[in-house]
């Protein structure tokens, strides 16, 4: 009797171990889901502040627009890095609203001249039917009558735009006052509304 009493307890050891390596987790690989999923995630920017003035300028020149290899979903893409200076929220809104101004500015001077505004026109002309009313007047780069957003119906004005300033006044003189669709348009070159407003 005494030798099965040992065989037991030499058994129940053995059960013990066998149990406990069963519940031991198996070991996750890098790169994961599991590994990563308790990384936290990078916003894409990040903050460095030198002791140095003079050292972040150089940084600034050195390392603004420098291009780098990352791997996004199985494909390498490059990127440009935006190196700058750290500014203040209301400073950055304030640097984007000029710059946004100045583009526009710049956009309303490559047309001066060539883009004009039509008014008074009936429901049923079309950026088609306007195109093809003012095309004898010269090369004409784009063509839009403007509509609400909710009804897409006209709002009985647009715009042409002539590739030269030229053609523009051409059309100015010849289709100003002339009936389209049963309506005589006003023709002139387009303005800035404040522009609008002064006169």
């Amino acid at each position: 009797p005494e030798p099965k009493e040992e065989a037991k307890k030499e058994e129940e050891p053995a059960k013990k171990e066998e149990a406990e390596a069963e519940e031991e987790p198996e070991p996750v690989e890098e790169g994961s889901k599991e590994s990563n999923s308790n990384k936290p995630e990078s916003l894409g920017f990040g903050f460095i502040n030198f002791v140095i003035p003079e050292a972040a300028v150089a940084a600034v020149k050195e390392m603004h627009d420098k291009e780098y290899t990352v791997t996004e979903e199985g494909k390498t893409i490059t990127k440009k890095l935006y190196v700058g200076r750290a500014q203040k929220k209301a400073e950055r809104e304030k640097e984007i609203r000029a710059k946004c101004k100045s583009e526009k500015m710049k956009r309303m001077a490559e047309y001066q001249g060539v883009n004009l505004y039509v008014k008074n026109l009936d429901h049923t002309v079309n950026d088609y039917a306007l195109k093809e009313e003012f095309s004898a007047m010269g090369t004409i780069t784009s063509v839009k009558v403007m509509r609400h957003p909710k009804t897409g119906i006209s709002k009985g004005f647009g715009f042409v735009c002539f590739s030269f300033p030229e053609d523009a006044a051409r059309a100015v003189n010849e289709m100003n006052g002339k009936i389209i669709s049963g309506k005589p348009i006003f023709v002139a070159l387009a303005q800035r509304k404040d522009a609008r407003s002064e006169q």
